[in-house]
């Protein structure tokens, strides 16, 4: 099945995840059985969807180095003076 073509029947769910899938023209015909990561929703061409709004990225991981001098430090081994 080549990708983004469609639409196509799902004729049965073979497993969770599995579908088993028919050609619209010819519905009897099985034109084989796909995992739902190699399927999509189809969507009619030229038809707006509100998709409404996107919600940002949350960054993970370390966060960036600043440049030095931007935020105070405690030197090491610096004496208190009295």
């Amino acid at each position: 099945m080549p990708k983004r073509e469609g639409p196509y029947l799902i004729l049965t769910l073979r497993s969770p995840v599995t579908y088993e899938i028919a050609d619209p023209a010819n519905p009897d015909q099985v034109l084989g059985t796909y995992h739902i990561s190699a399927l999509n929703d189809y969507h009619e061409p030229g038809v707006e969807r509100d998709t409404g709004p996107v919600a940002p990225l949350r960054k993970r991981g370390r966060p960036k180095k600043l440049p030095p001098g931007s935020e105070p430090r405690r030197q090491r081994n610096q004496r208190r003076s009295l």
